[in-house]
């Protein structure tokens, strides 16, 4: 089934969790709009699966580790495993974009085998985080796996699988030719994972009084240089972070409860059902109220 999201899940570890059919192909398809999130704004996450996007309409800005790239209509981009990144919609009008994230193993194959030590293990542990692909550059190969991909998985035809399969494996293929001799690396950088440690512990108190020197003190490191990491991988400060985190976490409340707005304010860590509905109004242009109305509108 392709999914519409307009939210994100993550586990205990602040990896994605991916809503897949059980016994069927290891991957998610998405088909949407990154509006649909509140305030335009998917947040950073990682994930162990391949991500490959193609942006459809509009404009989006790609934060990939501690650097920013940006996705017009007609563009696309493989997001490689275990790297933090996140999506903004760059103008106010549609931004329509089509994703699969999937398990490399479905490409791998058996361990050991030769799908997996000659292509798909060197661009996990030796790839770049991001490749960019654009039909002008002459990517047209990406994009016409990736049209195939998505056709076969919507019609659902007897064997669609395997289409699925051979496209994806020739998108890797690509993939990997394309990052070939570029000098950057995977695997996360020890600031990398002391943000993911970081934001694993804001997501586990989101509801508590959180201070800078508690961040800090979830991956050991002195509070300068957590705002330091917050700035070069989030460009924002740690307090600013997690009042945006909690707004996020009351909008998506907001539109799948029916729990009253003071409670949501109390559970997302405002003490001041008055001063949350001003932070959510100015982050997500309305207050909290009508923001539930016009979530259940539509």
């Amino acid at each position: 089934m392709i999914r519409k999201p307009s939210s994100i899940t993550v586990d205990n570890y602040g990896k994605e969790l991916q809503e897949k059919e059980p016994l069927l192909l290891d991957l998610t398809v998405n088909d949407g709009d990154i509006h649909q999130f509140a305030a335009g704004y998917i947040p950073s996450h990682w994930h162990k699966e391949l991500e490959i996007f193609v942006l459809l309409e509009g404009r989006v800005q790609i934060g990939v580790g501690d650097s920013t790239y940006s996705l017009q209509a007609g563009e696309g981009c493989l997001i490689n495993t275990e790297v933090i990144h996140s999506f903004t919609a760059d103008i106010p009008s549609a931004c329509h974009y089509r994703s699969f994230v999937f398990n490399p193993d479905i490409v791998a194959g058996m361990p050991g085998s030769i799908f997996e030590m000659a292509y798909v293990r060197p661009l996990l542990e030796n790839g770049v985080p991001f490749i960019a692909f654009c039909k002008e550059q002459g990517d047209n190969a990406y994009f016409e796996q990736f049209e195939r991909a998505f056709s076969a998985f919507a019609a659902e035809e007897y064997g669609y699988e395997f289409q699925v399969r051979d496209a994806l494996s020739n998108i890797v293929l690509y993939a990997k030719s394309k990052g070939a001799g570029v000098a950057s690396c995977s695997v996360p950088s020890v600031k990398e994972k002391r943000l993911k440690e970081m934001l694993i512990w804001i997501d586990q108190h989101l509801g508590k009084n959180i201070t800078v020197s508690e961040i800090a003190a979830a991956a050991n490191v002195c509070t300068r240089e957590c705002q330091r990491i917050f700035q070069q991988y989030l460009h924002d400060n740690p307090i600013a972070y997690v009042r945006r985190k909690r707004i996020f976490y009351a909008a998506r409340l907001l539109a799948e409860t029916d729990s009253p707005v003071t409670d949501i304010a109390l559970n997302c860590g405002f003490s001041n059902p008055s001063y949350f509905s001003k932070q959510f109004g100015e982050l997500m242009g309305s207050t909290p109220s009508e923001y539930r109305e016009m979530k259940r509108f539509y």
